[in-house]
């Protein structure tokens, strides 16, 4: 409905004497269209179809005066206003919400910004008082916090806290993903401490060495890293969940897996690690949601494994996420066949008994001509398979609500549409 009230703003404004006269018109329709939208909207699962508002023209007064330019109102500013408060027009997702198959677990669509000055910046510009946007969604990187044993503290959570506190300040969540090894380039997440003790590999797909993750050396000081890391957040009103990241980035991908093969790596070594840590996890009591990013590896790959890390930590109640959603996983299962790492398989078994989360595996495709394809199809086909979680890249978010991105004008409306739809349901802020 956004859409069609800036179009009749704009309108209205044309031919107003003066601003402060355009902006008391403004104010008098959204009143009036906040009204109109005062009860959440009932679960959808596909994208909401808004019927124009049909007016009659305006008449201009016969007054004479210099052409005005028209204002311009942008979409969130517009949605931010609806109703006098934030997320008026939607169902909260910092409150328990009937819609989601599990009520009380973390809920709504949440930007992610992978390490970038630059982008974090645009970001809390665009999106910080953008209701259809639950929060953020930032990054433990342990070599960053842990000093090592000796020193006091030992773990220093400030830098995080100050990404943060944009976002808690406007009332958002905010999440954290854990990592123990980064994703390429030359950012090392294991701390130099650990590194020494344990054997490690290279690789090109992983940033710096790779530590062996099943000595010893490695999963004591990682699961310390955890524990204080829960003990930190974990009254945290503002935190909603935790991924801690068991290989590669915030995922099970077994980074510089062949390398690692010279180590000692097996499927069945694996596994246990993956299962010992999950079960590290589980027996910490956290007050915050914990998750895992389901993940399968090898020639074919090994969907056995990503069904049986999911089943793990549906028993041990941890929530399980897919970082891989692409246009090929509707395709797939609208085939019969499995979607990556089976999730779609794994999201129908443990629907209701822990939140299911999704991040498609880069930022979409809105022409549709790629991999990935369009978030507008995307999150209705999530949304019928239980997810009450999604991490949308921030240049995703910023296509729908950021003039200034090039691809605002193409395809703004639709992703929009799709994103306030899919708010309905998780619900916003």
């Amino acid at each position: 409905m956004k859409s069609y009230m800036e179009s009749g703003i704009r309108m209205i404004c044309r031919v107003m004497i003066c601003r402060l006269a355009c902006w008391a018109m403004a104010g008098s329709l959204l009143a009036t269209a906040a009204g109109a939208q005062s009860k959440p909207s009932p679960v959808q699962t596909s994208p909401v179809q808004v019927l124009p508002v049909q007016s009659p023209p305006v008449q201009s007064p016969p007054v004479q005066s210099p052409p005005i330019q028209a204002l311009s109102v942008q979409p969130s500013a517009v949605a931010a206003t609806v109703g006098g408060k934030p997320g008026s027009a939607f169902p909260s997702c910092s409150e328990n919400l009937a819609s989601v198959p599990v009520p009380s677990a973390p809920h709504g669509l949440f930007t992610i910004i992978f390490p970038n000055k630059e982008l974090e910046a645009r970001a809390k510009r665009v999106l910080l008082h953008n209701p259809v946007v639950c929060g953020a969604n930032f990054y433990l990187v342990w070599s960053e916090i842990d000093r090592g044993p000796g020193a006091s503290p030992r773990y220093d959570f400030s830098h995080v806290e100050q990404q943060m506190g944009p976002w808690i300040q406007a009332g958002k969540q905010v999440n954290l993903i854990g990592w123990a090894v980064a994703y390429g380039g030359k950012r090392v997440a294991t701390p130099d401490y650990v590194l020494r003790d344990v054997q490690s590999v290279s690789c090109e797909h992983a940033g710096g060495p790779v530590p062996v993750f099943w000595e010893k050396g490695f999963m004591d000081n990682y699961q310390q890293f955890m524990k204080a890391a829960v003990e930190h957040f974990g009254s945290n009103r503002a935190v909603g969940y935790i991924r801690f990241g068991l290989g590669l980035g915030g995922e099970t991908y077994p980074a510089c897996m062949y390398t690692l093969k010279e180590k000692g790596f097996t499927p069945q070594v694996w596994r246990k690690y993956i299962f010992d840590m999950l079960d590290y996890e589980a027996s910490l009591n956290s007050p915050k949601t914990l998750m895992v990013g389901i993940n399968s590896f090898g020639q074919p790959p090994d969907l056995e494994f990503a069904d049986a890390v999911a089943r793990r930590a549906v028993q041990d109640k941890i929530a399980i996420g897919s970082q891989g959603l692409s246009t090929e996983d509707l395709s797939a299962d609208q085939a019969g066949s499995p979607c990556a790492v089976d999730w779609c398989k794994m999201f129908r078994e443990a629907g209701g008994k822990v939140a299911l989360e999704l991040q498609s595996v880069k930022q979409s495709n809105p022409d549709r001509q790629g991999r990935v394809g369009s978030m507008v199809d995307l999150l209705p086909f999530a949304l019928k398979l239980h997810t009450q979680i999604f991490e949308i890249y921030a240049q995703d978010w910023l296509l729908a609500y950021d003039p200034e991105d090039p691809n605002y004008a193409q395809y703004h409306e639709e992703y929009q549409r799709a994103y306030e739809a899919a708010a309905k349901v998780v619900g916003a802020h």
